[in-house]
């Protein structure tokens, strides 16, 4: 039986390079009673519709911690203190807002900045500071080192990394779909879709399988979001088994619609990344006739039979407190979209930010040591760190690809006369790692 698979999404924006100030200033001890955190989160502006449910549950999560007895044995008396500023889904308001923070506020860390805008524009803060920064909302690349060395260290992104994520796409295609000879890449030339199409550059590159079993791979870039200037751009996949749309909302919706008007490519199973899984991102042709197949990563699964394993009862455990602090909350949630907050994949994830930060602080207490960067860093890196809802991130040596493993999830059409919005994603096949898919190549 199918089971529904939910993920979560984060809305990813214009990349424009804004220039650095350069402020180094290292990671020092957190004094007195509190933790003070901050992070950079829109309620205003072009992204307030991930930016409001993210930080409203952000905050709500923060007042939970600080009273209910749960935490208090991870807290060891302390309480956690968060700032919070509206950068308005600009990046030059985020990158003053991060060095104020910094430089300012004195936070111990950055938790849970939301945005590629942000995390671009802030790179050189972050990466030279020494104040840790654990879980960025966005995917971009900015924040990946394959290796971090020195202060680089101190930036742990949690969510699917475009870069990792494009290898586990060609991975799927080639062990989710049966005798795959070729894949077409359609990828924006806006760092969603470079990144992603480098992931899949060096998955195939690893994939030693002699000439005839290794598929070939088509490239395609595209330069615009129309369906219609993109067409004929779609010919050069047509003919192949499996099509890769490596863009994000709007670039996949021009790539599906331009394929859907190509009656070759029609009907080529489509791959999309993560940040598409959601019904209210699936393009208005996927409910036709004859339209193609959906499927992507999910990374935040909530729903499992209970005791199909150890993970999944974690994860279900994990959804049970998040819906819990969604109920308690009486200041920043409204009360008439407290069920919508259940299912919000934006609050889901300011969630996993603060779950992520919680567990470097729960370990460094519990090793005795003083609350400094240092030791905080050594905490996050002794031992894999399991991810609310989702899976679990190693940062161990320096490591900073972020979650390396995904379920795979199917679009399933909604009944005849709804919306494309109104279908659902089911579980196409179970969360699997980079290792554990390369793994089925050789059976």
């Amino acid at each position: 039986m199918k089971r529904t698979v939910f993920i979560t999404v984060i809305l990813l924006s214009l990349l424009t390079v804004f220039g650095f100030v350069s402020c180094q200033r290292g990671g020092g001890a957190q004094q007195g009673s509190e933790i003070h955190i901050g992070a950079a989160i829109c309620s205003e502006g072009a992204y307030a519709l991930v930016g409001v449910p993210y930080g409203n549950f952000y905050k709500a999560y923060v007042d939970y911690i600080n009273q209910a007895p749960e935490y208090k044995d991870i807290l060891k008396g302390r309480t956690i203190r968060a700032t919070i500023y509206d950068d308005k889904g600009d990046g030059a308001a985020g990158k003053t807002y991060i060095e104020k923070l910094i430089n300012d506020d004195n936070v111990f860390s950055l938790v849970g900045i939301l945005g590629t805008w942000n995390v671009v524009a802030a790179k050189y803060e972050l990466e030279t500071s020494g104040i840790p920064a654990v879980y960025f909302g966005t995917g971009t690349s900015a924040q990946m080192f394959e290796p971090a060395s020195g202060s680089q260290r101190y930036m742990m992104g949690v969510q699917p990394l475009y870069k990792t994520e494009g290898r586990l796409m060609y991975l799927r295609a080639i062990t989710y779909f049966q005798n795959v000879k070729s894949i077409g890449v359609v990828f924006s030339t806006a760092d969603d879709g470079l990144s992603l199409k480098a992931g899949i550059e060096a998955q195939s590159a690893l994939d030693n399988r002699p000439e005839g079993v290794k598929p070939a791979i088509v490239y395609q870039p595209i330069g615009s979001s129309d369906a219609a200037s993109i067409g004929p751009q779609i010919t050069a996949v047509q003919n192949c088994d499996v099509i890769i749309a490596a863009g994000n909302q709007a670039y996949f919706k021009a790539i599906y619609a331009a394929a859907y008007a190509n009656s070759i490519a029609r009907p080529r199973p489509m791959i999309t990344t993560y940040v598409n899984i959601s019904p209210t991102n699936i393009p208005t042709e996927a409910i036709n006739s004859g339209a193609a197949e959906i499927y992507g990563a999910a990374w935040v699964v909530y729903y499992e039979k209970p005791g199909s394993s150890a993970e999944a009862d974690r994860r279900l455990k994990d959804y049970a407190e998040y819906c819990k602090i969604v109920d308690w909350d009486t200041r920043y949630i409204p009360a008439s979209e407290k069920e919508a907050y259940k299912v919000n994949a934006y609050s889901m994830s300011s969630y996993i930010a603060v779950r992520t930060f919680l567990v470097g602080i729960e370990r460094l207490n519990a090793s005795g040591k003083p609350l400094n960067a240092e030791n905080f860093l050594e905490a996050m890196e002794s031992q894999r760190v399991p991810v609310a809802i989702s899976g679990g991130v190693n940062y161990a040596g320096g490591n900073r690809i972020g979650l390396d493993s995904l379920a795979f999830s199917k679009y399933q059409r909604p009944a005849p006369g709804r919306s494309a919005a109104d279908g659902t994603f089911v579980e196409a096949d179970p969360m699997a790692s980079i290792d554990e898919l390369i793994a089925k190549l050789g059976r």
